[in-house]
């Protein structure tokens, strides 16, 4: 790999250079020519990775090799032209290439009357003194160029008004730009200029300044003598303070100043009363001064991301304030004078210190959008009721207690419903706590479980299969209720315990003392780490309480060099993750200032790099590393906290240390900080609810109930109950663990698990280690079973046909198994079978890759086909499971799975096909490698699958609140170019805001360093590849038979039906050519089948009319789309069919 890149993948140390030769890479064509000299064979033209220092020179080199081009070979070939806009001549020559404007143009006799000029996106390194002929230009564009100095002649451009030199190589303001007295607009944005010269007040003139992405460090005083600015952009720069001469610049409207080093602002700021827009984030603010009270006109103010300790009265006071951004400072509370923001509408203050929110907030009667989120807010005021206009409540990550969890997580409505339902039905104390037990084998879970609540110890009591539920009212608080869940300590059900956590929950995690050996890395992982890490990627911020048991069978010293280890231990990797979060937070800001930088050397004629969404961003906002930021920290903030003592307890003489433990376990309940929702005061019409279902559950009736009986059974008792209500308070249920209601689920929101233990009895009689040795063998290696064994094991529960129907759904949400030919597969089960056959299966996946231990090699590439590689980077691990659930979930997007293990998965679907893989990287954590090959024909196909598969992924991991992973599209030059450290572009690019992009976009390869482009079309889907496509129904094959007549045959071939086929669906009269389409196209369905889509047929209708429409036959051709197809049949009838 060359220099300057690195091995991390999505963040390359980029050495800035512009190369001489480029290849375009994803073209349909390749132009020969410009894969001369870089020494490898095929028409790519891709550079190997020891010939690339032969295709870099320095930038002075290149400026002087430009010089002496030919501009003529690089420029475009459509003519100059004057052009009327808005009634001014003038001429357009952007994107095109250009060295230097042709004399030509200003050899025209009308170019004296050009009013404007734009060049921007070409490669101009100069001005050339013929730009004095353009003696009526007032505006001149050119921005994205390599110009480094300006030329003297440009001062004679009298009437010029406007002028964007921006994203060039300007590194001192020229005292030229100073004589252009008539500027009005002048853009200096994404230079390298260091300073502002004093005489920047004689442009007297001037109403928008943009110098944002510098190195400025000041702004002269002269600044403000430009009484007529109104806008002045000076974002991105190293700037420490504003000069006190703001407070003369009387017109200023919009001022943008985040993302520097300022430390105060001048008082003076105060006087510029027109002021609307002040963008102030990202800066070093400590206070800010008083007369920001006075600009009354005042919309938007933004200093997020400052030192800001309170909320002080200035910002109060401006009563005008429509925006108000005060995320990531310091604030503990807001101000009361903010009540009378009453145009206030949007808020946020997320990542702060606020401790609570104000119960007159209500009398922001204009809010419309509230963001707290990353707080240590506790409780919500019930006038959150009264807020009318709210569209978006966002409080994610705060402990708030009141309303429940449960409850404020479903947003604004939630909030409402349960306000409103305990103003009517009132409220009452409901005091509950779920603990989470888990442990290893033979830790001593289930003994400790009886001796904490029943006061005796049991002899002989049976190793917990599954999960085991215990419901414990202690006699010292019978007010009080704990639901304790054991969880099996056998590795087989590590992949299943997640199904069962809640946030928020108290986790006992059991350690055999006696087995746990001291100083033994294998020992702390195997009995403790494990299942820290399993929490860790749950989230939902658990309490985690190690317990030691069998203390009576280690000496004092023994147990406290053990307790301490542990603990040791623990703390350590919670400080190696904060500071993992805190790097990974720098690296993403970093990552996002080089990318930037790179492309804008690199792709000045393809693509611009500020308009387009940057891959560090789902949903291209402004700020788009914010995306990534804020990520890291909503999983660490989800970190689970650790208790620093050990209680150690023994079964043995008269049960030693338990009675202790009680004490400490009533103790931790009353900390109401750490456990908020211990008690919660909730609708009185819930507790009824929740009185019912212990009824069904207690009489045994029926363990699942269709929902819509259980919403009759509560409206009975009560009718005033609405059905909106009763879904709030079963979501409530479920989320403690007394029933199962899962609302997102196809098939299974209808109905209600009133029994959530017979659902785990279910479940443990398909996924138990005494099955494994019973399972069949074949294509699917040791993982598939019969289903009428399946239907045996299910015998003691009377199954009916809808039961079996709702477990079958339920397991295939979940990921635990799948149907195959006649039977099962069960991935938790799965025996690997390391045969020289299933190494063949994969090795042969057409070319894609092979697979040797936890590697993958990729082979070439035939010059047909497209290959398309992502990657989800797990630094701290992969969940338990992961990769079996995907393997469940994906099975419906396939034809069919040629190869299924524990680590490997081969699919393909009609002429694509996808490999996945779970490997080790080299930081010692786990990448899950999805590879998608097709023709290039079939490159929607393969995006769509590709989509299908990363949905589900998505889907999956957004169930780990706490999960670290990073997503990664591997650059497909270093895939061609067998890169042992391939570039790796942010993987968010593939959710980017499609509405945002450039029609084309070239992306330059950083490892090839700008030698190769890839095109976006292989790291960004199509914009329809996100649309299912819909089948071709009888309507259509009815509407085209009834159009299509004599080109039957042609359209035959057009869909890929060849000649020797038509005797398949012949009919008996060939003169009836409508009933030969309606065979023909039926015979299509039914061989295609999923493949035979409406979206098919209709391009295939696309190119027959553009074969069989003549040129010019407009009538023709405005009833349908046409598309590009290179032919020679232009000569036949004309047939024009649309659907």
């Amino acid at each position: 790999m060359g220099a300057g890149a690195s091995s991390q993948p999505g963040i390359p140390g980029i050495n800035i250079e512009i190369s001489n030769s480029v290849v375009d890479l994803g073209s349909e064509s390749t132009n020969e020519a410009s894969t001369q000299g870089l020494g490898v064979p095929g028409s790519l033209g891709l550079p190997r990775k020891t010939n690339l220092s032969r295709h870099h020179s320095s930038r002075r080199k290149r400026d002087k090799d430009i010089l002496r081009r030919d501009s003529s070979k690089r420029r475009t070939d459509k003519p100059i032209t004057i052009q009327v806009k808005q009634g001014c001549p003038g001429v357009d020559i952007s994107n095109s290439k250009l060295q230097n404007i042709a004399k030509e143009l200003f050899q025209r006799p009308d170019i004296a009357n050009v009013r404007w000029m734009d060049a921007s996106y070409n490669e101009l390194i100069e001005i050339t003194g013929d730009i004095i002929k353009l003696v009526s230009l007032t505006s001149l564009n050119i921005d994205n160029n390599f110009i480094s100095e300006l030329s003297d002649s440009l001062a004679t451009l009298c009437k010029l008004s406007k002028l964007i030199l921006s994203n060039n190589r300007l590194r001192v303001f020229s005292p030229t730009l100073l004589q252009l007295s008539s500027l009005t607009e002048l853009s200096l944005s994404n230079n390298k200029l260091s300073e502002l010269p004093d005489q920047m007040g004689e442009l007297c003139n001037l109403v928008c300044l943009y110098v944002s992405h510098n190195t400025l460090q000041s702004l002269p005083d002269s600044m403000g003598r430009l009484r007529k600015l109104r806008v002045l952009d000076i974002r991105y720069n190293n700037i420490r303070t504003l000069p006190e001469s703001i407070e003369n610049m009387s017109a200023l409207e919009r001022l943008q100043a985040y993302c520097n080093d300022i430390e105060r602002l001048p008082e003076g700021i105060g006087s510029c009363s027109r002021l609307r827009v002040l963008r102030i984030s990202s800066n070093k603010l400590s206070t800010l001064p008083v007369s920001l009270g006075n600009l009354v006109l005042l919309e938007t103010l933004d200093v997020h991301n400052n030192k800001l300790s309170f909320l002080p009265d200035c910002v109060c006071e401006l009563s005008g304030l429509i925006e108000l951004h005060i995320g990531d400072n310091e604030i503990s509370y807001l101000n009361d004078k903010i009540s009378g923001m009453k145009k206030l509408q949007t808020l946020k203050a997320n990542s702060n210190g606020l401790q609570c929110l104000p119960t007159f907030l209500d009398s922001l009667t204009s809010l419309r959008y509230l963001h707290i989120r990353n707080n240590y807010i506790r409780t919500l005021p019930e006038t959150m009721n009264n807020l009318q206009s709210l569209l978006v409540f966002d409080a994610k990550n705060n402990p708030i207690h009141f309303p429940p969890r449960e409850v404020w997580e479903r947003g604004l409505s939630a909030i409402t419903a349960y306000f409103e339902e305990i103003k009517r039905s009132g409220s009452s104390r409901s005091s509950r706590l779920k603990i989470t037990v888990l442990g290893s084998e033979g830790a001593g879970k289930s003994s400790f479980i009886h001796c904490l609540t029943k006061s005796c110890v049991k002899e002989d009591l049976e190793r917990t299969a599954g999960i085991e539920v215990t419901r414990w009212i202690p006699v010292e608080d019978p007010n009080m209720a704990f639901i304790l869940w054991d969880h099996s300590g056998n590795p087989l059900y590590d992949a299943t315990h997640q199904f069962f956590f809640s946030p928020g929950s108290l986790v006992f995690l059991v350690v055999n003392l006696h087995q746990y050996q001291y100083q033994n890395p294998d020992s702390y992982l195997s009995c403790v780490g494990k299942f820290v890490n399993m929490l860790r990627q749950f989230g939902g911020e658990s309490v985690i309480q190690i317990v030691g048991t069998h203390s009576d069978l280690c000496n004092i010293n023994e147990i406290s060099n053990k307790c301490d280890e542990i603990i040791r231990n623990i703390q350590s990797d919670v400080n190696i993750i904060t500071k993992d979060f805190d790097h990974r937070i720098t690296k993403a800001r970093d990552m996002a200032e080089l990318f930037q930088r790179y492309q804008k050397s690199h792709n000045h004629s393809e693509v611009e790099p500020y308009s387009a969404p940057s891959p560090l961003s789902p949903s291209a906002t402004e700020d788009p590393v914010n995306d990534v930021v804020d990520y890291i920290k909503k999983v660490k903030v989800n970190q689970p906290k650790f208790l620093s003592n050990v209680p150690k307890v023994c079964g043995i003489n008269e049960m030693e240390g338990i009675k202790d433990f009680r004490r400490i376990l009533f103790k931790l309940t009353q900390d109401k900080k750490r456990y908020p929702t211990v008690e919660l005061f909730l609708p009185r019409s819930w507790l009824d609810l929740e009185a019912e279902v212990k009824t069904l559950k207690e009489r045994s009736l029926v363990p699942v109930i269709p929902l819509q009986n259980l919403i009759d059974i509560a409206q009975e008792k009560d009718p005033h109950f609405k059905d909106k209500d009763i879904l709030e308070a079963l979501l409530y249920l479920h989320m403690t663990g007394e029933v199962l209601h899962f609302v997102g689920i196809p098939g299974l929101k209808d109905y209600v698990f009133v029994s959530p233990t017979w659902l785990i009895d279910v479940i443990k009689c398909v996924i138990s280690p005494d099955l494994q040795s019973t399972l069949d063998t074949g294509p699917l290696p040791g993982s598939k079973m019969p289903r009428d064994k399946m239907m045996t094991l299910w015998d003691e529960f009377n199954l009916d046909q809808d039961q079996y129907s709702l477990l079958q759904t339920l397991a295939t949400s979940f990921g635990l198994w799948y149907a195959e030919q006649g039977g099962y597969v069960i991935p938790t089960l799965m025996r690997d079978v390391t045969s020289e056959l299933a190494v063949e299966k994969v090795a042969v996946l057409r070319g894609i890759s092979t697979v040797s231990g936890n590697e993958v090699q990729y082979h070439n590439l035939p010059s047909n086909e497209y290959q398309i590689i992502m990657k989800f980077i797990f630094p701290h691990n992969m969940p338990k499971g992961l990769f079996g659930r995907i393997t469940v979930r994906c099975r419906i997007h396939c034809t069919q799975y040629h190869y299924h293990s524990t680590t490997c998965l081969w699919a393909e679907k009609h002429g694509v096909s996808i490999v996945c893989l779970n490997s080790t990287d080299d930081s010692g954590g786990n990448c899950l490698t999805i590879c998608t090959r097709s023709v290039k024909d079939k490159l929607l196909p393969l995006w769509r699958m590709l989509l299908a598969f990363l949905n589900e992924i998505e889907e999956l991991l957004s169930q780990w609140q706490g999960l670290l992973f990073y997503r990664y599209l591997v650059c497909p030059h270093c895939f061609l170019a067998n890169e042992t450290e391939p570039f790796h572009f942010l993987g968010e690019w593939y959710k980017a805001n499609i509405n945002r992009l450039p029609e084309i976009v070239k992306i330059a390869c950083p490892v090839a360093r700008g030698a190769v482009r890839v095109h976006l079309k292989l790291l960004y889907p199509p914009k329809n590849a996100h649309v299912q496509p819909t089948q071709v129904s009888e309507s259509e094959i009815q509407l085209v038979a009834a159009t299509v007549s004599e080109h039957w045959t042609l359209l035959a071939n057009i869909l890929g039906i060849v000649e020797d086929e038509f005797t398949k669906f012949s009919v008996l009269s060939t003169s009836d050519s409508e009933s030969q389409v309606t065979a023909m196209l039926k015979y299509w369905v039914e061989q295609r089948q999923e493949d035979a889509t409406s979206e098919e047929l209709q391009n295939a209708l696309k190119i027959l009319n553009k074969i069989t429409c003549p040129p010019g036959d407009e009538d023709q051709t405005e009833r349908t789309e046409t598309i590009a197809i290179a032919t020679n049949k232009n000569e036949l009838p004309t047939v024009a069919v649309n659907l």
